[in-house]
Order: C-alpha cells, then sequence, then structure tokens
C-alpha cells in the first residue's frame, strides 16, 4: 500500500495546492487582478496577521506556524504600504498581550469535569456564542493606490450557529473601515477569509472594490495560495459550493432556522406550526423544532426555480483565463449517460482550470415537482494554455433521474422529457442533451415498514411544503428545434446497472444464551481465531456474557467526551462476576473515551478514533467547504489519502471524517466543516476522500453527522435549561433525494468501516435511537454492515444507550459506565435484546479485526 504524501513538505504543497483551486474569484473589474510584482498595495483588516484557517468544535484545525496574509504577500514580490502595516502590526501585539495577561489568570479549572459523568452535561461548558471582534479603523490613510481589505469571520461552530446581524452582515465597525478604505483608494481588493457565508450586498454600493476574492477558511497554507492567486502566479479555479444571496432573508431557510441560544423568542417550537409533539420522558420547557419547510428547494434549487436574484450563484466563479465549452457527443452505455464535452481556453494571456457542470432539467409534467435544474456530474480540466483544448466525458447514471416518490415507497424514473445543460455556473447552462424516457421506470422499491423516515403520522399534511404548482417546469423552449442529441431511455438501460449495492456477508449471531452458546472444546475461544478462520463469528460472541456484550457494546473510558481529562478517580469500565476489571486500553495512543474496550481473554484489541475533518492534528488543511469549492474529485482524492496517512501514523483507526451534512443554512455553526449546499457534490467530495484514505492507508473514514444534522442550536438540548433536543420536521422526498444522499454515495461507493450518528431528532425520533434510519436505510437498504458509532456524549440528554443499541448503533460514545449501566437496565427491561447486543459486537468485532494494531499483534 504506497502514499505519496509520506513527507511533511509533500503535505504542505499539496494543501498549498488544495487552496489555491479552492479560492474562488468573484468579482474582477477591469482586470484589476494579478497584481504585477512591485505594485504598492496597503493592506487593511486585522485578520492579515490573524488570518482564519479554519473553524472550531471538532472540525478545527490547529498549526503553530500558519501562513498569514500580508507576510505572504510581501514575499510574493509586493511592496507593502509600511506605515498602515505598522499600525495593525502594534495593534495585533496588543492584542497579543492583552491575551497573554488573561491567560495568566488561569483558566478552566479541569477538576471541574470530574462531577460531570453524565457526559451530556458537559456541553454546558461549551457552545456559547463567541462574536466577532470589532475591527480598528486607522485614524488617517494615505490612499492614492491600491488597497486589499480583510475580512474575517471565526463564529460559531460545534454546539452554536452564528448570528444574522454583526455577523452575516457586517460590524459597524466593519463597514466603517470599509467605507473609510473606499474613500482614500482608487482600487479596492475585497478578500472574504470567513469560515462561512457573509453578506456581500454592501459592496455594490462602493464601486471602488474592483475585486472580491471568497478565501473561506483555506487551512495554514490558505494565505500563500492567496498570495499566489494575487499575484498571478496561478489562475484562480475556485467554485462556490453555495449560493451567496443578496440578503439572508432571501434564503429559503431563513425564517426557520433558529439560530440564538440566548434569545428564547428566537428559538422555533412545535405549537409555531401546528404541530403535535411527541412524548418524552423528559421535563423539557421548550421543545426546538426545525421545520424544513422549503422541502427540495434548497440553495440553487430554490434561487433559480422562483427566479430570485442572487448576489453569485452556486457554481460560480472567474478565471484569469477565459473559456468556451460545447457539448460534442452524448450516448447511453452500461447504464449510464456518457457526454463528451470540448473545453477551450480563449484567452490570449492566461492559462488556467475550467469546471464543466451538468445540470438536469425535468419538462414540465414530468412526473413529481422538481427544482428547475439539478446537478448531476462536473469535471475539472486541466491546465490549458492559451487556447488549448481538452475533451471532458462525464458519466450520469441513469438512475440520477429518479425521484422519489412517497406514495409509491418507490425511486422512480418518470415517463417525459429531461434536458441535460452544461454551464460553468447554475446560472449560465446551455442544452447539450436531449432525453426522452417512455415509460415509468422503478428503480428501488423500499419497505415502508422499516425505513419510513418521514412526517409522524400525528403531523402528516400539517406542514405546508414549498410548492411552484403544475407545470411550472420551464425550458422546452430552449430546446425546441435544437440540434442537441436525442436519447431514448428504457427500462432495460437502466437495469444494465442495477442493483449498485452489493452488502458484506458477515456470520449470523443468534438469540441463545451463553450457556447454550457454549465453549469451543471448554475453552476460550479468542478473536485470533475467528480472523484466522478456525472458529466462527457466532461461536466467540456467543461465549460472551450478557455484563461483557455491554462493555463492548460502549467506548471505554469514565464517560465523558474529550478524553475525560483532567478526571480521576472515575472508573472506565465495570468488574465481572469475579471483581476483575472486563474493559481495558490496550492502544498506545488512543485518549479514553475514543477508543472501543479491549478484553484480554478473549484476544480483543482496542480500536482509535480520531477528529477531524479538517486535521487530525498534524496538517491544518483547508476546511471541508473550501474542498467543496475545489470541483476537483483528484485533489480531493489526494486530500484524504494525505490526511489518512497523518491519521495512521497517529495510529488511528477510524478517522471521525468527512462530515456529510449540507449546508442549508449560510450562518450554519459547521458550514465550514461540510462540503456544499448541493447533495451530489457533496457525495463526491466525501466519496474521494473515503477513497484516498482507505485505498491508500490502513485507517477507514467515519462519516458524519448520520442525519440531517443541519443546525447546532439545541441539537442536543441543554438540561439546565428544560430545553428539549432539536426535531428536524423533514418530508422523506426531502430527505432521501438531498440530505441522505451525500451519505449514500459514500456509503455504498467508498465502504466505510464506520459510521456515526448524530444527536438531533428526526420527525420526533432521534436520529441515534432510529431504526429505520439506522437499520432500514442503512443496513437494509445500502447494505452497510461495518460499525455504526454514536456521536460523543449521544446519552443521558439525548437517547438511551440500550434504545440506541437496540436501533442499530454497535458503539456509544464515549460510553463508559454511565451508559454500560444503561445498556444492563435496558436488557432487563427488555429495550435491547441478547441477538442486538451479539449482533453490534459482532459489527465491531469485524472493524477491530480489520484495525491495524490487531493485525500487527496476529
Amino acid at each position: 500500500m504506497g502514499n505519496k504524501y509520506t513527507r511533511k513538505e509533500e503535505r504542505l504543497s499539496l494543501a498549498r495546492e488544495i487552496a489555491r483551486e479552492a479560492i474562488v474569484l468573484l468579482k474582477n473589474e477591469g482586470g484589476v487582478l494579478p497584481l504585477a510584482e512591485g505594485t504598492r498595495v496597503a493592506v487593511f483588516g486585522k485578520a492579515q496577521y490573524d488570518t482564519i484557517i479554519g473553524g472550531g468544535g471538532s472540525g478545527q484545525s490547529h498549526s503553530d506556524h500558519p501562513l498569514q496574509i500580508t507576510e505572504e504577500l510581501r514575499a510574493a514580490g509586493l511592496v507593502i504600504d509600511e506605515e498602515v502595516d505598522a499600525w495593525y502590526r502594534e495593534k495585533k501585539e496588543e492584542k497579543d498581550r492583552a491575551a497573554a495577561e488573561k491567560g495568566s489568570d488561569g483558566g478552566f479549572d479541569m477538576s471541574q469535569l470530574e462531577g460531570l459523568v453524565a457526559s451530556g452535561l458537559i456541553y454546558e461548558l461549551f457552545g456559547r456564542y463567541s462574536a466577532p471582534e470589532e475591527e480598528p479603523v486607522p485614524e488617517a490613510l494615505t490612499g492614492g493606490g491600491t488597497a486589499i481589505l480583510v475580512i474575517g469571520r471565526c463564529s460559531g461552530g460545534e454546539e452554536c450557529d452564528r448570528r444574522v446581524e454583526n455577523d452575516y452582515y457586517l460590524l459597524p465597525s466593519e463597514m466603517e473601515l470599509a467605507k473609510a478604505v473606499c474613500t482614500a483608494y482608487e482600487k479596492v481588493i475585497l478578500v472574504l477569509n470567513v469560515n462561512g457565508a457573509v453578506d456581500t450586498a454592501w459592496t455594490a454600493a462602493l464601486p471602488q472594490i474592483r475585486a472580491i476574492l471568497f478565501m473561506g477558511t483555506a487551512g495554514e497554507q490558505g494565505a500563500g495560495a492567496l498570495a499566489d492567486i494575487v499575484t498571478g502566479k496561478v489562475s484562480p479555479s475556485g467554485k462556490l459550493s453555495q449560493t451567496l444571496a443578496c440578503s439572508y432573508e432571501d434564503y429559503p431557510t431563513a425564517k426557520n432556522f433558529s439560530w440564538n441560544k440566548d434569545d428564547p423568542d428566537n428559538i422555533r417550537v412545535y405549537t409555531d406550526y401546528g404541530l403535535t409533539a411527541p412524548a418524552s420522558p423528559g421535563d423539557y420547557e421548550v421543545r426546538p423544532v426545525t421545520v424544513y419547510e422549503e422541502d427540495i428547494y434548497l440553495g440553487y434549487r430554490y434561487f433559480e426555480s422562483f427566479q430570485k436574484e442572487v448576489m453569485f450563484p452556486f457554481g460560480y466563479g472567474l478565471s484569469y483565463a477565459e473559456f468556451s465549452m460545447e457539448a460534442e457527443n452524448a450516448k447511453i452505455e452500461d447504464g449510464e449517460i456518457l457526454l463528451q464535452v470540448k473545453v477551450c481556453n480563449t484567452s490570449e494571456r492566461y492559462a488556467g482550470k475550467e469546471v464543466v457542470q451538468v445540470y438536469l432539467h425535468a419538462e414540465s409534467g414530468t412526473g413529481p415537482e422538481r427544482p428547475e435544474q439539478e446537478l448531476k456530474a462536473f469535471a475539472k480540466t486541466g491546465l490549458l494554455q492559451p487556447k488549448e483544448e481538452e475533451v471532458l466525458t462525464l458519466r450520469i447514471p441513469l438512475t440520477e433521474l429518479a425521484v422519489f416518490d412517497e406514495d409509491a415507497g418507490a425511486y422512480v424514473i418518470p415517463a417525459g422529457t429531461y434536458e441535460l445543460r452544461i454551464g460553468s455556473c447554475s446560472a449560465e447552462t446551455k442544452p447539450a442533451a436531449w432525453i426522452k424516457v417512455c415509460e415509468e421506470i422503478i428503480t428501488r422499491r423500499i419497505d415502508p415498514e422499516t425505513a419510513d423516515i418521514g412526517f409522524s403520522k400525528e403531523n402528516r399534511g400539517k406542514v405546508k411544503l414549498k410548492r411552484r404548482g403544475k407545470g411550472s417546469n420551464s425550458g422546452a423552449e430552449e430546446i425546441a428545434g435544437n440540434d442537441t442529441p436525442e436519447l431514448v431511455i428504457t427500462a432495460e438501460d437502466v437495469r444494465a446497472k442495477w442493483p449498485e449495492y452489493e452488502p458484506y456477508q458477515f456470520a449470523e449471531v443468534s438469540g441463545k444464551t451463553s450457556e447454550e452458546a457454549g465453549e469451543k472444546e471448554g475453552r476460550v475461544i479468542r478473536l485470533q481465531e475467528v480472523a484466522a478462520g478456525t472458529a466462527a463469528m457466532e461461536e466467540f460472541i456467543g461465549q460472551m456474557s450478557v455484563r461483557e456484550l455491554a462493555v463492548l457494546c460502549n467506548g471505554y473510558g469514565p464517560g465523558l467526551p474529550f478524553g475525560g481529562i483532567g478526571v480521576k478517580d472515575i472508573p472506565s469500565t465495570i468488574p465481572d462476576e469475579n471483581g476483575e476489571d472486563i474493559g481495558y486500553n490496550s492502544h498506545r495512543s488512543a485518549f479514553p473515551g475514543y477508543e472501543n474496550p479491549a478484553i484480554r481473554k478473549y484476544g480483543i484489541y482496542s480500536a482509535c478514533y480520531k477528529d477531524g475533518p479538517a486535521s487530525v492534528g498534524d496538517t491544518a488543511w483547508p476546511t471541508g467547504m473550501m474542498l467543496g469549492c475545489t470541483f476537483s474529485p483528484e485533489l480531493l482524492y489526494a486530500f484524504g489519502e494525505a490526511c489518512g496517512y497523518e491519521a495512521e501514523q497517529m495510529e488511528v483507526d477510524s478517522w471521525l471524517a468527512p462530515g456529510m451534512n449540507l449546508i442549508r443554512n449560510p450562518i450554519e455553526g459547521r458550514a465550514f466543516e461540510y462540503f456544499s449546499e448541493d447533495p451530489y457534490l457533496a457525495g463526491v467530495c466525501g466519496t474521494q476522500i473515503a477513497l484516498g484514505a482507505m485505498e491508500n492507508n490502513e485507517v477507514t473514514v467515519c462519516p458524519k453527522h448520520f442525519a440531517l444534522n443541519e443546525q447546532e442550536t439545541y441539537r442536543r438540548g441543554k438540561t439546565s435549561r428544560k430545553i428539549d433536543a432539536a426535531d428536524t420536521i423533514v418530508s422523506a422526498r426531502a430527505a432521501r433525494e438531498l440530505y441522505l444522499k451525500p451519505f449514500e454515495m459514500v456509503i455504498t461507493k467508498a465502504r466505510p468501516r464506520t459510521v456515526m450518528t448524530s444527536f438531533n431528532k428526526i420527525n420526533g425520533v432521534f436520529a441515534a435511537g432510529n431504526s429505520a434510519l439506522n437499520t432500514g436505510i442503512l443496513r437494509g437498504e445500502w447494505g452497510y454492515t461495518g460499525v455504526v458509532v454514536t456521536d460523543w456524549g449521544d446519552m443521558d440528554a439525548v437517547v438511551d444507550g440500550a434504545d440506541a443499541v437496540a436501533a442499530g448503533n454497535d458503539v456509544v460514545m464515549p460510553g463508559g459506565p454511565p451508559v454500560i449501566a444503561q445498556v444492563l437496565k435496558g436488557y432487563e427491561e427488555g429495550r435491547v435484546s441478547l441477538r442486538e447486543m451479539r449482533t453490534a459486537a459482532a459489527h465491531l468485532m469485524n472493524f477491530v479485526m480489520n484495525s491495524k494494531s490487531f493485525r500487527e499483534e496476529m
């Protein structure tokens, strides 16, 4: 198993390359960019020396030496205005001194964790909103030439969404600085160094802003990549993975997104929508809901379907080069549409890369209402020199034409007419092929008894979903008389690629008691015998006691997230009938709470889990939002390969990434962790990263958070304030076509061995306690038989450990004695069966046997 990125300098070089292809050029009026070497510039904004490389929480990035914007611009050959620079350096030094003095007073007393054995309480200690800092404004500006204005943002994160005022919209001090700079300088280049979308409509009133660069959170090498683009060493090729609207209120999710924990009136609840709240064992005064009223109209699907003006559309991004693209050929082959598109660099001076995006448009009357168009394929060219051409072949499985018909309980390709469109962004597409489906084709049926995650019976029909109405799809006139190729699709064409999912084959486990199962030849069977094929999984699992199984259904540690740092004298496991500890840690580098328990007598070793999506603690990579902006499957694969190597070197067995949720709202606290508002783009990103990591390293990825964790505010509630966990109210169609789609892609195409469930509820049922989700869909439909782990701290305030195991979770994290007790109590009460506990243990054992540490011990 080889790896291209074993040397640190190779990984840093890759991080810079990814950042180069992720940064998006949104505006370049008059060709103000690139700047020639020797150009004098004044750089404004505190982020120039506090460059934002990532976000917070489990998806945070850390680097001891992140590159800084002004230093990199200077190194790239620009002449920095020293007077302005000296002023900002002084402000930076003042801030650092103040931070050092504050830190010397002491910090959080880690001994406070000792009493928080019920792990949910630890979430009371973080997740508080931290507002953006005020932007200092210089008193006098020399002006006259070129300025670079950097707007920084690093608010929100895990357990906390961002805010609208003074966060999505600029602070008054930021607006004051922007106006002052635009008054003093003729040419202003705006750099958005932000961990999520921010308002850009204000730039229209300041014509001095000639160029805008969306830098996002581009990792520790991001400032160097920015300098490369500003000075023309490379031409930008990033494309927006989310739509930038004209205002926050224009987003279709704005009125149904709770984001301010400090304002109870901001929290949406069941009664706001006339919904029936499900029964709850908790004593809650507030029971939040997140209603997905926009339904299938998320992001560009909404803006284009309802003809809403935006600042910058999905998939948009400029280059210093200019390109043309033309469809050359389209055909059906082996259950796929093969579309060939010729791209030409038409510019005289600049080399560059272009992204071809393919969208599907359903004509009026073609089955259920659909968005105006949906992304179905994309490809990025290589570096094209002026006048150079490249022909790209894009493949679209015919199953991608299907919609989920809730009434039929099936994925269906309705009979009718479709159009494939190509373009450089969602707002600029043109016809490429015409498709005719002569009869309705059912591609997959579901079992409504085991896999229905739609509205609860009590709330069905109560949510008014956004609709355009019959006959609303447009575009027939666009293809009438057009000479684009016509493809006719039959059921046989679709079946040529079906079924797509081949489930793993693992041994069945019985529901017999350990006494009934017996022992092999009167001795203890060890896991090494199962791995060698000399013993069956069933007899190995069958010899374990209920207490041992309960231990294996949990992580090893005191039951606190973050490894129980600073906690003393709290047990990490429970004893057997002889008073001996059942579990222990066999892993050299795993933290308590981030590993499975080892059991000596059975030869079971610990497996190690580690965050996070942008870093495992070595290189600070561009975050998911920026990885999505590359639109480059090759770079995504390389990132997976490189970060997977770093995980393997740390002896990690399960890398807790990628984040597969969608960017549903621009102020979503973890938007920087996720790839896109579009499910197909997100699915490709996750799949490529997973393949890169697993094909080149002895590590598996762990896609998360399964599922519909698109809001951080009260995703797991707040026990101290008697607030319940947020309930995601969503149609089965929107859930399947949008929010489950990325998970389906990475699960079925990459076959990871671990998956993480989420804290939130879905239509009244906790995600981690949802058997329709974790068993009916994940295992039954997608053929997944790896390990399902809960999110860290998923018990007490969220779902009971026994209920989680019964629903299809194999390991409750971080687990420990508090949740082992829950599982044992649930077994006594009949809420979790012996078969379910043994099945969970069997899944875990297959994962452990595939771990590097176990194979080394073999």
